[in-house]
Order: structure tokens, then C-alpha cells, then sequence
């Protein structure tokens, strides 16, 4: 942790727009919220700050071996796993067939394959394109040097 406050979405008050937090495990919930911030924005008020939390499952790298919860914890959070609750709401509410499900996560993982294989066989970038698409300000008042 780098600060003793846990929540961030208060500090928007800071720049005069709405904040709010938003259970990032609940698909519906975040649609809900992006919903109204996007109304909002659209309809004239500005943005609106969404810190939308979640878990990682994981540590914060390979070498991170995440000792610092317990398994209890990462079997709770499991069941709130945002990707088993839609499927559970298709589900129950019968908006697709286990058939239907099955060919969208085979058409999903074919599409994954497809795109590592041309990422892996693409040739790397002209260092050119790193300079491409930078905004810019040629008087930024900041910049000292």
C-alpha cells in the first residue's frame, strides 16, 4: 500500500467531479456504473471518476508468490469470479444454450491463437513508430529544460 486512505475514487471531489467505487467483480454493476457516467458526460456534466475494484488472483509477477493472503481468501473470491457470474445469469435466465457457450469460448479461443501467432510472427516495429501519436505541447510552461 502507498497510502494509508484505501479508497480513491474521494479524491475526484478534488477535481470537481463525481466519484464512486464499483464492485469490479460484478459485470452488472460496472455496466450500471459506466451507464450513468456516460449518460452524465454526454448530457453536459463532465467526467466522472469510477474506481472499479477487483482481485488478482495471482501475485504481482512470477516471482511474487502472493503469501500474503490465504487460500480461504483466494477460494471466496473465486466465487465472485466476474466471468462464472454472467455465465451463471445467461444461465439461469436462459439467454444461451451450454452449446451456445461452448462455441463462443471455442470461437473466443481460436481468435486468441489466431492473434498470438501473428504477434509472435509479426516483425518487430521501426523505431520510427515510437514517436508517432504523442500529443504534444510545445509551450508547456512545466518542462524547464
Amino acid at each position: 500500500r502507498t497510502a494509508k486512505q484505501t479508497d480513491i475514487y474521494p479524491l475526484a471531489d478534488a477535481y470537481g467531479m463525481p466519484g464512486d467505487s464499483v464492485d469490479g467483480m460484478s459485470c452488472e454493476d460496472v455496466h450500471q456504473a459506466i451507464d450513468r457516467a456516460v449518460r452524465r458526460a454526454r448530457e453536459g456534466g463532465g467526467p466522472t471518476f469510477l474506481e472499479i475494484k477487483t482481485y488478482r488472483y495471482r501475485g504481482h509477477s512470477m516471482s511474487d508468490p502472493a503469501k500474503y493472503r490465504t487460500k480461504e481468501e483466494l477460494e471466496e473470491y473465486k466465487e465472485k469470479d466476474p466471468i462464472n457470474q454472467v455465465l451463471k445469469v445467461i444461465q439461469e435466465n436462459n439467454f444461451a444454450t451450454e452449446e451456445q457457450i461452448e462455441q463462443i469460448n471455442e470461437k473466443v479461443r481460436l481468435e486468441v491463437e489466431e492473434s498470438v501467432k501473428f504477434a509472435e510472427e509479426s516483425p518487430w516495429p521501426d523505431d520510427n513508430e515510437l514517436y508517432k501519436d504523442i500529443y504534444s505541447e510545445d509551450n508547456y510552461p512545466y518542462i524547464t529544460d
